[in-house]
């Protein structure tokens, strides 16, 4: 089986700006996909850090996608947002927490409500969900737009295939995952 590069962050790098989530927002509307970064900065008392989809080699979420929106193909597991019907079911399958669901509103229907009357864009009539999952963002040349604007190179893309990751040195996938499971259980950097 194929090994799917991803982009993962140095713990010890990451200042917290989000600078990569304003970078992936634009890859993404720029790319005609749902305006939305589809990485988050996790914030804990010992720490921040990017946290996105780790393209999964095995797929969970491509595995339980209901209509095929979720697909492997050959360097991440793409989602085609036309087909996505916001079932969450790839929410509830990732391992990472890396998939939400966001609401895109149609065209066609008309927003003017008063504001009394307001509700989140998500139980509004006429609102779409989508899942909104990192695409490595596909077709972009230079790949990863996070890994192109992160002031300290805190993100680096990885490629298990060579071992490596971008700036050629080799990685340790154990060490690799044991940082983000140290900042969540509250050990600190």
């Amino acid at each position: 089986m194929k090994k799917h590069k991803f982009v993962i962050a140095d713990y010890k790098r990451c200042i917290g700006c989000a600078t990569c989530m304003a970078a992936c927002f634009k890859s993404a509307y720029e790319r005609g996909k749902l305006s939305r970064a589809r990485l988050s900065v996790l914030r804990e008392a010992t720490g921040v850090m990017p946290t996105q989809c780790r393209q999964c080699d095995d797929g969970p979420c491509a595995n339980v996608c209901p209509t095929g929106a979720l697909r492997f193909n050959d360097n991440c597991i793409e989602l085609h947002e036309e087909i996505c019907i916001g079932c969450k079911m790839c929410t509830i399958a990732c391992p990472y927490g890396a998939i939400s669901s966001s609401a895109e509103l149609m065209p066609s229907v008309n927003y003017a409500v008063e504001p009394k009357y307001y509700l989140e864009v998500e139980s509004q009539s006429g609102a779409k969900n989508i899942a909104v999952k990192c695409d490595m963002c596909f077709g972009r040349e230079n790949g990863p737009a996070c890994v192109d604007v992160c002031p300290t190179s805190a993100l680096v893309m990885i490629d298990p295939e060579e071992g490596k990751h971008k700036l050629g040195k080799r990685i340790d996938y154990d060490a690799a995952n044991k940082f983000a499971t140290k900042i969540l259980n509250g050990q600190g950097a």
